[in-house]
């Protein structure tokens, strides 16, 4: 059989990995460039302006989720182990045109503990198959750049700062999803969290985490220690720029 051809396969850690990340990463730096540059000017006009960018932000999100659950729910497409919008970034792409629209800070969190936290991984280890031919392609790309991006865009432009109130709501919340899905695994068969009793297209860092089921606690368990981290980091940056700030000049 003669190998497919370079439009229907995707591979990590190759020049279709490369391309992926040069059109994605820089939609994101421009965006956030843009909205605190218009944030920091702060007239009416330059306010307008991010207020409008935001708005169209979370009208692409809303057509990318459209496009998905669509693809995913045709006859053809559709299978009840893999087409619920269950994992944690199909979520997390529903939330994300709230993030802009509601300013609820329970949805900031999350953005910001599932985007930046975790689903930064698919940037680096993609777990993807089909190539840019494929709609497949797209809906991944397209949803993880609005998961990542609205979560950099409301860190860098709007300053979201997590509290240790919003890590532990966050891990709460993370936590019964964590064991929803789970359980829906076991009985479907499924893989949704990626806790499931299955193999992954592409090998991942979770498969270096051990068998089934051990691997499903330790794999939790990182991501609570990561959550941790991620909300240590800006009260521990606030004391150094405190004491930097305190200590005179030599």
């Amino acid at each position: 059989m003669p190998p497919a051809p370079w439009y229907a396969t995707f591979h990590s850690f190759t020049l279709d990995h490369a391309i992926a990340l040069a059109w994605t990463v820089p939609l994101i730096a421009v965006s956030c460039w843009l909205g605190r540059r218009w944030i920091v000017r702060g007239t009416t006009e330059s306010i307008s302006r991010e207020k409008q960018l935001c708005a169209a932000w979370a009208g692409f999100i809303v057509c990318v989720n459209v496009w998905s659950i669509f693809h995913w729910l045709q006859p053809e497409h559709y299978d009840i182990r893999r087409s619920l919008p269950l994992h944690m970034c199909d979520i997390g792409m529903l939330l994300a045109p709230l993030l802009f629209l509601t300013h609820w800070r329970p949805i900031r969190a999350i953005m910001y503990f599932w985007g930046i936290g975790l689903s930064t991984q698919a940037f680096v280890s993609p777990i993807l198959v089909e190539g840019v031919a494929e709609p497949r392609y797209w809906i991944f790309w397209l949803g993880h750049l609005a998961i990542v991006g609205s979560a950099v865009y409301d860190l860098i432009v709007r300053r979201f700062r997590p509290t240790i109130r919003d890590c532990v709501t966050t891990t709460l919340i993370t936590i019964a999803w964590y064991a929803g899905v789970g359980v829906l695994n076991v009985c479907l068969g499924s893989n949704y969290g990626y806790n499931g009793n299955v193999v992954p297209d592409r090998p991942t860092v979770i498969d270096r985490l051990g068998p089934w089921p051990a691997r499903v606690f330790i794999l939790a368990g990182i991501a609570i220690a990561w959550f941790g981290v991620l909300w240590v980091v800006w009260p521990l940056s606030d004391r150094l720029r405190g004491r930097t700030r305190s200590t005179p000049s030599l």
